[in-house]
């Protein structure tokens, strides 16, 4: 990402609206003569925010200039006549007329001009004779950049951040003990906050991201973003068109003035303002997936002012020393890494008990030379492909794959196939000399709709069209080979003859209620460091006699569904879905396609056993307003679409807190 991407990232427009953007002319110089009585005013607000007080601060002091878009979709995602709009491009680091906003300015015009097809880009990590300082804090890789950064923080008198600490969630104590922050809450909030990680760049500047939950809040995701004015930033910038945003001043807890905006959308804004500094913490309040949201679906100002008041205003980070903090994270990566260290196994049997967690009837094996060296692989698979291998190396057993169905054909070539689905009417057929090494690739063919081509650049730069009989053609030179794969079930894992598929039921033992319910306790327990969990029920989802866990982030639907079976805890699912009655779930999936366009698929699914099948599905696409069968764009009529959706009532989600369940 260069430093014109990040100055121009689309976190503050719904992407929708955004076909092609170019810098408005810059804004006409106004005259300064003013009443007497507005210069007044305007010298009392200075005042005040020299005081550290913020006045009447709104979004378009922060504005370092105007771009256009294309309007093609309303607001409910259907398409409409193309409409030129427009939009302000905010920097959150002071008001308009501060050094720090004029530096911002500057250097954006210079990015938008220069090297606008990316001709000097390069793809090194380090860039040669470009100092790290230039290259991963202001995104520089000519010396023309850097000399133009120089230039612009001597011209507004700014000092320069030096190379970004990063840590991740992991490291976040460490973070916020070196640079005495300690929490970017209040000491009295009740609220949590995880996922936090970020990077600092040195001296002061702080960007994190996190997810926030408070008792008026749904769990949304968030950025932090400190700034000293002091500092030539590193440049991250808003496209926002304020025509959609409400903006109020509130006064959080402690007296701090505030700056708040919310978008139709659901995008919020916290804004305050030190003598020295800004902070701006962005709130992602969309609960859904959706670039239309209902008023419903997105967060209210009461929401995002209850957030406001959970955050400490005052803290100023101290000046840290690299090479302490750099030790410290070092430590906590070691000891990250150690807790979560791959076990090794010296044999394919210890291997196969550690991975496979149930029995399942349709999987398959078979021992097959695939490179050649007259050692035979293990190959995973079912429906006569193979997806995965293991292979022994050092005495180790290694697990390799390709992730696609992949099939060994004549002359030990290989071909990876991808099917078409309900998502795309494409297949593709990959061939290569051999699944390691390079995988050097002899060719591929994809069909997409009626359409052929072929490419033997394994990134397709080289894709040309062809007639289907030429296709045909190609695939028969490479005929798959029937090999005679046996059920992963029967493998023996010893000499005893005992297989997997017995050592599998001999585990299936069931724990009594409350050894089973301390099961997953333990799991919500270790869980809830990386997710945020509010609510679970305990139910038999799939008739199997066994009691599920089903897991909720915030209320509504559920996100994951866990068993306990065969001496193991299982995902079941992880998807959103509601219940409905009969024992089936009801998944609702958003499905973007290209610029704007909006596909809604609901699913209808009842689990068989570890298995979820489907019964019903129905599509309805935002940008035509019509029903499909899937998201290819099959068409549906309206009335089939709606008898589908009546024959599925949802039922009482049955929610608990969690704190029902963690406190026994």
């Amino acid at each position: 990402m260069t430093g014109k991407d990040l100055l121009t990232a689309m976190s503050g427009i719904d992407g929708r609206y955004i076909e092609e953007a170019a810098p408005a002319a810059a804004p006409k110089r106004r005259s300064l003569r003013r009443p007497l009585l507005v210069a007044a005013a305007i010298a009392a607000a200075l005042l005040l925010v020299g005081c550290g007080i913020v006045y009447a601060l709104r979004l378009q002091d922060m504005s370092i200039g105007k771009e256009t878009y294309t309007q093609r979709f309303d607001d409910k995602g259907k398409a409409i006549d193309p409409v030129e709009k427009s939009l302000d491009i905010i920097t959150p680091y002071g008001r308009s007329g501060d050094a720090i906003q004029q530096a911002l300015k500057e250097w954006y015009e210079f990015q938008e001009s220069y090297d606008p097809d990316g001709a000097l880009m390069t793809n090194e990590p380090d860039i040669p004779d470009i100092p790290n300082q230039y290259e991963y804090t202001y995104s520089c890789y000519t010396q023309e950049m850097v000399d133009k950064v120089n230039e612009i923080a001597a011209k507004y008198d700014l000092k320069l951040l030096d190379v970004p600490i990063v840590f991740q969630r992991y490291q976040s104590d460490i973070f916020l003990e070196e640079t005495g922050i300690r929490s970017l809450l209040l000491p009295d909030s009740d609220a949590q906050m995880l996922e936090l990680v970020g990077e600092l760049f040195l001296p002061y500047n702080i960007y994190m991201e996190f997810q926030i939950t408070t008792e008026n809040a749904d769990s949304p995701w968030g950025h932090y973003c400190y700034t000293r004015k002091d500092y030539f930033p590193e440049g991250v910038a808003k496209r926002m068109d304020l025509s959609s945003y409400e903006q109020w001043d509130h006064t959080a807890p402690d007296g701090t003035k505030l700056l708040l905006a919310l978008s139709s959308k659901g995008q919020g804004e916290i804004i305050a303002e030190q003598e020295n500094a800004m902070i701006m913490i962005s709130i992602d309040g969309n609960r859904t997936q959706s670039d239309y949201p209902d008023a419903s679906e997105v967060m209210t100002k009461a929401e995002l002012e209850s957030i406001a008041d959970q955050f400490d205003y005052s803290i100023q980070p101290k000046e840290v020393n690299r090479a302490v903090v750099e030790e410290k994270l070092a430590a906590a990566e070691a000891d990250y890494q150690a807790e979560h260290s791959i076990v090794t196994y010296t044999n394919f049997s210890d291997f196969l008990k550690s991975i496979v967690y149930i029995p399942d009837e349709s999987r398959q094996y078979i021992f097959y030379d695939l490179n050649g060296d007259g050692v035979d692989e293990l190959l995973l698979g079912q429906d006569g492909a193979f997806t995965d291998w293991l292979e022994m190396e050092n005495g180790e057993v290694m697990f390799r794959g390709f992730g696609d169905a992949t099939y060994i054909c004549q002359g030990n070539i290989v071909e990876e196939y991808q099917a078409p689905d309900m998502y795309w009417d494409i297949e593709w057929h990959h061939y290569y000399k051999s699944v390691t090494g390079d995988r050097d690739r002899i060719v591929s063919v994809k069909r997409d709709g009626d359409k052929w081509y072929r490419s033997y650049d394994i990134f397709d730069r080289d894709e040309t069209e062809i007639s289907q009989t030429e296709a045909e053609a190609i695939i028969a030179q490479y005929p798959r080979i029937q090999l005679e794969w046996k059920p992963l079930m029967d493998y023996p894992l010893d000499e005893s003859g005992l297989t997997l598929g017995n050592y599998l039921k001999a585990k299936d033992v069931q724990p009594s209620d409350d050894e089973l319910l301390q099961i997953y306790r333990d799991y919500v327990n270790k869980a809830r460091s990386d997710l945020l969990y509010t609510h679970y029920r305990i139910m038999d989802i799939n008739g199997d006699g066994v009691k599920d866990l089903l897991l909720s982030g915030g209320g509504e639907s559920y996100w994951s569904v866990w068993t306990y079976r065969y001496g193991n805890r299982y995902p079941l699912a992880h998807m959103d879905f509601y219940l409905c009655e009969d024992n089936v779930i009801e998944s609702v999936e958003l499905v973007h396609r290209g610029k704007g366009v909006e596909i809604e698929g609901t699913t209808f699914l009842r689990f068989n056993g570890f298995d979820l099948e489907t019964l019903d599905f129905v599509a309805y696409n935002k940008a035509t307003a019509s029903w499909q069968s899937d998201y290819i764009g099959t068409p549906m009529s309206e009335a089939d679409a709606k008898a589908i959706l009546a024959k599925y009532s949802r039922i009482d989600q049955g929610m608990q807190p969690i704190s029902q369940l963690l406190n026994g």
